[in-house]
């Protein structure tokens, strides 16, 4: 027999208390509501609050707030973004806030709960290295577990591909294509397979780099660029700079100017120095902008001048393929003479996007001076004339001519291919330079080696006379011997070496005959001063 159930019995209520503690509650409530000035009050400790769930599985705290909503964890409303290409925070946040907001609009304090959703997003996406076929991508998460997470990586551009990374907050992605846009979602995940929200970045990887990159061909005041493209290139960027230091460089020969808009498969004929000058002025020659090798937005100037011709440099590659070559050639003109340039050259995509840089260095050839002769020589004087290898603007050259003899030298400055030099000594031996300047710049110099001849003989004259002979003689200072040349009448022409000196005696000739005697004074290295004749006829 089950005993009989306790009774409690509550003592009889006081009809005064009946509407007196309700009522100071209510004023309790309004005081504090006053005094917080309109804010409402901390939801409870979510572990022993009532709870339920709302749409979008949001957890709910039972309270007499008017409405909730999602935070970040910085107390601002959650809206969920695609991550920028520059990998902004994507709005992710560490768990789910609900705090009560008043019917002001203001927000009450808040209290996290742990995210019925599973892990939260990550952010802070960033393509830390990108070439033509690879991209390695970093992430961050406020999650306190988070280095135990996996994270699916998944190129939403080509769904097959998914990469799954364990404990580690990076992924190399790997057998991309050159100059392609790329959509990647990173999704966490927990051990029990739950998983977040993903979030996204957008990488375009780099156009292949140009290959054999060369200098075709090299003057004075020219110089061809040519290099061959790589699929996905569709122009490339030349940066072309001089180099040298202040002294080697005049004013007018200081260069940086970037060429754009350079096609594969074109021919371009550009004078770098005419960009410069009409952008420093402000010429609107128009500019085109892009994304380095970095995916950082730049500008740059636009070629000044159109292709020489839209055909392929060396016609189809294949004659059954009907492909033109890659191949980009370009004829810088209005070079310095003389001068170190350094040309950098970038592939793009179609989109501006550069790869990695490929650079060479060359030297435009010297203003040089050759062909040096001497013309019109004797013993005291002589005259030069030349050639110079920059034809385009020889008139604006001096040139400076340094004479060094035996024991004396000297220097003349001229402002045309050609001079007299006087006061020279007979028979010597000359060194003989002529440099060529133009502006602060001296080009290669040309030179020469002269003898001067000897003076011609003085006092020449016959001085025996016999039926078959005659005698001559004469002075001379500086001659090492003498070359005799004898015409006969009606017989014609004979000549005698001769090494004495001052006189001989000519035997074996014809009675009543008319002999005329020319006498050359032989110098050093062969060289013939003036001759003297004299004429006598035998006994």
């Amino acid at each position: 027999m089950k005993p009989a159930a306790r009774e409690a019995r509550l003592p009889p209520r006081s009809p005064g208390l009946r509407w007196t503690l309700p009522l100071l509650l209510l004023l309790l409530s309004l005081g504090q509501i006053l005094c917080a000035g309109g804010t409402p009050s901390p939801i409870p400790d979510p572990s022993v609050a009532t709870v339920a769930t709302g749409e979008n599985g949001v957890t709910q705290i039972s309270s007499t707030a008017e409405s909730f909503h999602k935070q970040n964890g910085t107390g601002t409303p959650q809206v969920e973004t695609n991550t920028s290409e520059g990998g902004e925070n994507s709005g992710a946040n560490d768990s789910l806030r609900t705090p009560e907001q008043g019917s002001n609009g203001t927000d009450g304090a808040s209290q996290k709960t742990p995210s019925s959703t599973g892990p939260s997003p990550v952010f802070n996406i960033k393509a830390v290295s990108i070439s033509p076929t690879n991209v390695i991508l970093t992430w961050e998460s406020n999650d306190t577990a988070a280095s135990q997470y996996k994270y699916v990586v998944k190129n939403e551009m080509e769904n097959e591909k998914t990469i799954t990374v364990v404990h580690q907050p990076w992924c190399n992605i790997t057998g991309l294509r050159p100059a392609t846009s790329y959509v990647f979602s990173i999704t966490p995940e927990i051990g029990n397979e739950t998983s977040g929200d993903p979030r996204v970045i957008k990488v375009i990887t780099e156009p292949i780099p140009v290959s054999d990159l060369r200098v075709a061909l090299m003057g004075v005041r020219k110089a061809t660029l040519s290099w061959s493209n790589g699929n996905g290139t569709a122009s490339c960027r030349v940066l072309l700079e001089s180099i040298g230091s202040h002294e080697e460089l005049t004013q007018d020969s200081r260069l940086q100017v970037n060429i754009s808009g350079l096609e594969p498969g074109v021919q371009y004929n550009i004078n770098p120095y005419l960009l410069q000058s009409n952008k420093t002025k402000g010429d609107p020659l128009g500019t085109e902008g892009g994304l380095d090798a970095n995916n950082t937005e730049r500008s740059w100037a636009g070629s000044p001048t159109a292709p020489v011709h839209d055909e392929s440099l060396l016609g189809p590659a294949d004659p059954s393929s009907g492909q033109q070559s890659q191949d980009t050639e370009v004829l810088l003109v209005g070079l310095e003479p003389g001068t170190r340039y350094n040309a950098t050259v970038y592939s793009q995509a179609a989109n501006g996007t550069e790869g990695q840089p490929q650079a060479i260095e060359f030297r435009t050839n010297a203003i040089q001076v050759f062909d040096v002769t001497a013309v019109n020589i004797n013993a005291t004087s002589l005259t030069l004339i030349w050639k110079v290898s920059d034809n385009e603007s020889s008139s604006n050259y001096t040139y400076k001519i340094h004479v060094a003899g035996e024991t004396d030298s000297s220097n003349l400055n001229v402002s045309e291919p050609r001079a007299v030099i006087l006061g020279l000594r007979s028979s010597t031996f000359y060194n003989i330079t002529v440099c060529p300047v133009l502006g602060d710049i001296e080009g290669t110099p040309g030179f020469l080696q002269v003898h001067t001849p000897p003076v011609p003989v003085s006092d020449f004259r016959v001085t025996v006379v016999s039926m078959t002979e005659i005698g001559l003689a004469w002075s001379s200072h500086d001659a090492e011997s003498f070359q005799m040349r004898i015409t006969q009448e009606g017989a014609g022409k004979s000549s005698v070496e001769i090494t004495t000196n001052q006189s001989i005696i000519i035997g074996g000739l014809f009675p009543g005959t008319k002999y005329c005697f020319e006498i050359v004074p032989k110098g050093p290295n062969g060289t013939e001063g003036a001759s003297r004749t004299v004429c006598n006829r035998t006994g």
